[in-house]
């Protein structure tokens, strides 16, 4: 193998002086052969150094500490003229054109992409997966990092081939008919996100203490709060509906800072609190003994502005629970308490304003 392969086989636009040396099996402290050598390859036009790089301080023998490599790859007119075969999109960026081996190593690639593009009139956007196999046979190849590089030297984006990357936050959901206009309820809790799933799937009921909903979202604690634009990801990920949340937990001091932090997250969507539920959870918690809240760490933290939409006893009511650090959990509200009557069998047209 010659030194214009090795070049190549090294990876890289630019190689150290350290390299070089190596490549070259020169030892690292004999500078007068090392000189004479990289001296001719920039003769050649093989290398030129980077002279923001510096000098190795030798005065007698000179050396960049850097070389730029501009020996190029050379394809044979087989190679070139597959490539200019290629849908015009893969020829875009000039990459294949100047680096013909490149597509030698990625025909595959280069041809499945290509195949699909002159075939695709499709606008439909799919997942990653999906069209990974659609146009490969296989779902994972557009996850592999070396495609994933290739296609950005092609500079091809995720758009251009119509794929999406299924959201991180992909969250548990329910929603009967997917409406372009769309009331969703977000419950903290497990529990209650599922007995209002089951309510709305066997009994079909379409609204919550006479607030109508189109579907009910598990947001699981912390997961609806923890990522900037969880909830953004997900409306887009749906097909961008215009939709409003409402957001019921527990009530304590981590419940609502959860649903502060949601809405902080989110600010282009329309999230409030599900004032209705809570009042339930208050009407059902004035008599009774309150746990410890099992969060102690935002002590201080002060909610007055999450309140205007409770009554002045409720809001006082909230305040203690909240300088206290007790918990009503979510579950107060159980299945029993859902069925007896709490639901009211509303539907909501697919007109209904907000």
């Amino acid at each position: 193998m010659n030194i214009k392969e090795k070049l190549l086989g090294y990876g890289k636009k630019t190689i150290t002086l350290d390299d070089i040396k190596n490549i070259l099996k020169i030892s690292l402290m004999d500078e007068q052969r090392a000189y004479e050598q990289i001296s001719e390859m920039i003769m050649e036009e093989i290398i030129e150094p980077v002279r923001s790089s510096g000098k190795n301080g030798n005065i007698r023998y000179p050396l960049y500490k850097k070389y730029r490599i501009l020996v190029k790859e050379e394809g044979d007119q087989e190679i070139i003229d597959e490539i200019k075969r290629l849908h015009p999109l893969l020829l875009r960026s000039g990459y294949l054109s100047a680096n013909p081996m490149e597509f030698h190593r990625n025909r595959d690639v280069a041809e499945g992409l290509s195949a699909y593009l002159f075939r695709d009139n499709d606008e439909t956007f799919v997942s990653r997966k999906e069209r990974s196999f659609e146009i490969f046979g296989h779902e994972k190849t557009l996850d592999d990092g070396q495609v994933k590089a290739f296609l950005r030297k092609l500079q091809i984006a995720e758009s251009e081939l119509r794929f999406y990357d299924t959201p991180e936050y992909c969250f548990h959901d329910y929603i009967p008919v997917r409406r372009d206009h769309m009331v969703l309820l977000i419950c903290e809790n497990k529990d209650i996100w599922f007995n209002i799933r089951r309510r709305m799937f066997e009994d079909e009921i379409r609204s919550l203490f006479d607030i109508a909903i189109d579907g009910v979202v598990y947001g699981e604690g912390n997961k609806v709060s923890d990522r900037t634009g969880a909830l953004e990801e997900y409306v887009k990920f749906m097909g961008n509906p215009d939709v409003k949340f409402l957001y019921w937990g527990d009530i304590d001091r981590e419940g609502f800072d959860i649903f502060r932090r949601t809405k902080d997250a989110n600010e282009r969507l329309d999230i409030s609190l599900f004032v209705p539920g809570y009042r339930k959870m208050i009407e059902r918690a004035r008599n009774i003994e309150l746990e410890d809240s099992p969060s102690s760490k935002k002590q201080g933290m002060r909610f007055d502005d999450l309140l205007k939409d409770f009554s002045p006893s409720e809001q006082e009511f909230l305040i203690d629970i909240f300088e206290n650090n007790k918990l009503i959990p979510q579950e107060i509200i159980s299945y029993k308490y859902l069925r007896d009557g709490i639901f009211n069998d509303v539907e909501v047209k697919p007109d209904a304003s907000f």
